[in-house]
């Protein structure tokens, strides 16, 4: 079991991040989570010893949550991330998914299909 594992959590709405966060450290996460890209970035540069796994809204001001995904790729391109968005039509998911192997979660994310994913993401990366 992976109980003390790290994830970046990146949401620009405070209610939306405190609920992640609350719901993945009941699962046993330890989250570090930004509301914004270059605070992201540089909470993942500081913790990346930590940090086993990214979750980040692609709806984020300034520094959008794909470009962000990138530079954490950029980083590590290790890392497993995964994507987040409220706003996202169902053709433009798949457009999505046909440019990117990135797990893309509509939102409201449900906390436990979101534990699972992450999981099963830390899991692949360290069996190779």
């Amino acid at each position: 079991m992976i109980a003390t594992m790290g994830v970046l959590l990146v949401d620009p709405d405070a209610a939306e991040r405190v609920r992640l966060k609350r719901g993945l450290e009941a699962f046993g996460w330890r989250v570090w989570d930004a509301a914004d890209g270059p605070s992201a970035v540089r909470t993942y540069a500081d913790r990346r010893d930590e940090i086993r796994v990214a979750v980040v809204d692609l709806q984020l001001p300034g520094l959008q949550g794909s470009r962000v995904l990138a530079e954490l790729g950029h980083l590590d391109p290790a890392l497993p991330r995964c994507a987040m968005s409220a706003d996202v039509t169902p053709s433009a998911a798949a457009a999505f998914r046909r440019l990117s192997e990135t797990p893309l979660f509509p939102k409201p994310v449900r906390v436990d299909q979101l534990d699972a994913a992450l999981r099963a993401l830390a899991a692949a990366t360290e069996a190779v």
